[in-house]
């Protein structure tokens, strides 16, 4: 949020309170508008950092990073293939058998570094991923081989 939008609303405040010894209706509506005015800055605020958007074939709301409606199953974004995934795991196989024990030690690393920033960036609570997880919102590893049937 913008510190200089709130501080304004603030100072309009103020001066409904100085207004009032001069017309007490009048500085009581400035105050009042001036709080309505914070009210709704601030929440049209936090509903355009939710990131929500709407499915094209339902309307249902779904997060921003969900690439199946909850409510229809339809697909926002094209995975890719089946084929095309089974040739990547065999190139990367093939990789993966001439690397060294120091090359796999530091990919572990990588990939340790990469969960701990999506952890960490996860923009809600704990509580609210287990849930999301529970309901089969979030895809854990033993569902990726479920992901090119669909």
């Amino acid at each position: 949020m913008k510190a200089g939008k709130l501080y304004c609303f603030n100072v309009l405040q103020i001066v409904g309170l100085g207004m009032q010894f001069w017309n007490w209706k009048a500085g009581c509506a400035v105050i009042l508008g001036s709080c309505l005015g914070e009210m709704v800055y601030i929440s049209r605020t936090a509903l355009k950092n939710r990131k929500l958007k709407s499915c094209p074939k339902c309307g249902a709301a779904a997060w921003g990073k969900v690439r199946i409606c909850p409510e229809c199953g339809h697909q926002y974004e094209k995975g890719i293939g089946e084929e095309k995934i089974l040739d990547q795991l065999e190139q990367e196989m093939e990789k993966v058998d001439a690397l060294t024990s120091e090359e796999i030690d530091y990919n572990f690393e990588k990939v340790e570094e990469f969960v701990l920033d999506e952890v960490t960036s996860f923009d809600g609570d704990i509580a609210e991923f287990l849930d999301r997880r529970e309901r089969g919102g979030i895809c854990d590893i033993s569902d990726r081989r479920k992901v090119g049937g669909m």
